[in-house]
């Protein structure tokens, strides 16, 4: 049977450890059925495409692609009576005790991540519903001073700081230019100001290069604030969450948790989208109940490469002037132009932690980067297209793949900047110089992948003499480390340079916490590549002043939606696509969602 399923269930392949998780269910269970160790197939097989649960329909319909004769056909409630009584599924009613979980009337988990999501949600909600603790009003003239009156009306920003001065949890979305930095800074300050007591903070982020962007964005806003007259103190580090949570090797949970958790007073976490589910559980649970939780983030970007899109499940029914009457009460009362949207409609309390800004200083009505990026997670092809075509934005463009080869693109852009880089008086400016320009890939192997780009950028440096012939470790190597490193301070994701040092021995640099540079020499570096061109997942967290985002030459399943306004809005000042306009529109076709639970359970309740 399992032969059948695996060359006809269409687009779903399930791996070999799928077809042992259902082997081991189907072994375990007292009431033995093909539907069984199908669905628990499913349920393994869905975790490693970034879903945390599979839906019995799914189940269903992905049974219609075997032949005839291999299921005997069976209604929804009929599957969901033999799961339960199988022995090895259980209602989430019930005491945890079975490999899987049926919860709610069709969603089946693997336990581990039932648990992770009930538990997250629970703790979520346990958070804006004891908003009356800290529901202090900030001072009125504090909050003109750091957000003086401007165009928006609303403005959203003060909003926030209002926000999150009024909970335990708060929770910033907004594109890329709408100023999340600019207003976290602000309301760290409204915080201090609040508190009798100086204010342990922590600032953390999924990846090196994040965190590190994080902490120099928010010392250039605290900078203009002390020239202001409102200083505003922050941490000496950004650390990842693996560093503050205590990551250790070969285990699954943390040194900090809620028996041990952090010591901080205000926790502040930025990329928040990249964070699945299971890591997102245990930093709530590490977070001291009496601490305040800040995420900050972009709900548009990609979702986690583990399991779960837990930033957008918690900010999916969110909608603008939509708070309880006590919240909307205290907006109002702070932030002119605010309108009670919520008539005598009933809001979720999670719905009183949320603030979408919308607004792009970065991206207006002239960049074509917002208009494009607009009109792909609109889903308007046509928009999009346009926008790439026309001669009115300086900032995006379009490459047909018909007229230009990638060798010639690539010789063009990357050859430049690399020279540039090399022109660098020493390793800071030339990391500095590093992040003027990446290569940003769909695919990691094959035609147009990273491996291919990457070895077509070392061709045209080996040509013009850049790059010594037969040497792997250059000077201006572009490093992506691949595999953590705790004792190290290395993590997957963050970005190296070689560089030599005073006596020319070539060395490995990267930044650290605080944003200084440290040099690792290469014999003693975790798994590692080169990336003068990087995939658009490795690159989250990230920014560049201009990219070339490369798509494959046809049709893929990693293409969505998601994935193209990811890679676009890397680039602060220029970005330009290449692609044929038919894979284009037949990624911007790809609406990508997870299956979850998280959703339901922080705004129904169920």
């Amino acid at each position: 049977m399992h032969d059948v399923w695996q060359s006809q269930h269409g687009n779903t392949e399930f791996s070999a450890a799928d077809l042992a998780f259902s082997n081991v269910i189907s072994a375990a269970a007292s009431t033995v059925s093909e539907w069984l160790s199908l669905a628990a197939a499913h349920a393994s097989s869905a975790v490693q495409r970034g879903d945390v649960c599979v839906t019995l329909d799914a189940v269903l319909a992905a049974a219609e692609t075997v032949e005839a004769d291999a299921l005997e056909p069976i209604e929804i409630s009929a599957l969901r009576e033999l799961l339960l009584d199988s022995g090895v599924v259980q209602a989430a009613s019930e005491p945890v005790w079975c490999p899987l979980v049926l919860d709610g009337e069709n969603r089946l988990y693997l336990t581990r991540y039932w648990c992770d999501e009930t538990e997250l949600a629970r703790a979520l909600l346990a958070r804006v519903t004891t908003a009356s603790a800290v529901n202090a009003h900030p001072p009125r003239d504090l909050l003109d001073t750091l957000f003086p009156p401007g165009s928006q009306t609303p403005d959203w920003q003060r909003v926030a700081a209002v926000v999150a001065s009024r909970q335990r949890l708060s929770v910033i979305t907004g594109g890329p230019g709408t100023g999340k930095t600019r207003t976290v800074a602000r309301l760290l300050a409204v915080l201090q100001a609040q508190s009798a007591e100086p204010l342990d903070m922590c600032l953390l982020a999924p990846t090196g290069k994040a965190a590190a962007r994080l902490l120099e964005s928010l010392r250039g806003e605290a900078a203009a604030l002390a020239d202001s007259g409102e200083p505003v103190s922050l941490p000496e580090a950004a650390a990842t969450l693996h560093r503050a949570l205590g990551y250790r090797h070969g285990r699954r949970d943390f040194l900090h948790n809620a028996s041990n958790p952090l010591p901080h007073d205000v926790v502040l976490v930025d990329e928040a989208s990249m964070i699945d589910l299971s890591m997102m559980a245990a930093l709530v649970d590490a977070v001291r109940a009496d601490a305040r939780l800040i995420l900050l983030g972009d709900r548009d970007q990609l979702a986690s490469v583990e399991a779960g899109n837990v930033l957008g499940d918690i900010v999916a029914g969110a909608e603008p002037g939509h708070y309880s009457p006590a919240q909307s009460a205290a907006i109002a009362a702070s932030c002119e132009g605010f309108v009670d949207e919520s008539g005598d409609r009933e809001v979720p309390a999670i719905a009183d932690a949320i603030v979408h800004l919308s607004h792009s200083y970065r991206f207006d009505a002239n960049s074509g980067i917002g208009v494009f990026a607009a009109a792909v997670n609109a889903g308007l092809a046509d928009d999009a297209v346009a926008a790439l075509q026309s001669a009115s934005y300086g900032d995006v463009s379009w490459i047909d793949p018909a007229e230009r080869a990638l060798s010639e693109c690539l010789a063009a852009s990357a050859v430049p900047h690399f020279q540039g880089l090399l022109a660098s008086t020493d390793a800071e400016a030339a990391f500095s110089a590093l992040h003027h320009f990446r290569v940003l890939c769909a695919l990691r192997s094959g035609p147009r992948g990273v491996a291919q780009v990457n070895a077509l950028v070392e061709q045209h440096l080996a040509r013009t003499g850049l790059l010594p012939t037969g040497q792997l470790w250059y000077r201006g190597r572009p490093l992506l480390i691949t595999r953590n490193d705790p004792v190290l301070g290395l993590y997957n994701g963050d970005m190296g340079l070689v560089w030599p040092d005073a006596d020319g021995v070539p060395l490995a640099w990267f930044q650290t916490d605080g944003g200084q540079l440290r040099a690792i020499a290469p014999g003693r570096l975790p798994a590692h590549e080169t990336c003068h061109a990087m995939t658009v997942h490795k690159t989250q967290g990230s920014e560049f002043k201009e990219v070339l985002m490369v798509l494959p030459d046809a049709a893929h399943f990693v293409l969505s939606r998601d994935l193209l306004y990811t890679g676009v809005t890397r680039a602060r000042e220029r970005a330009v696509l290449y692609s044929s306009v038919t894979v284009l529109r037949e990624a911007i076709a790809v609406k990508r969602e997870r299956a979850s639970g998280l959703q339901k359970k922080v705004w129904i309740g169920v």
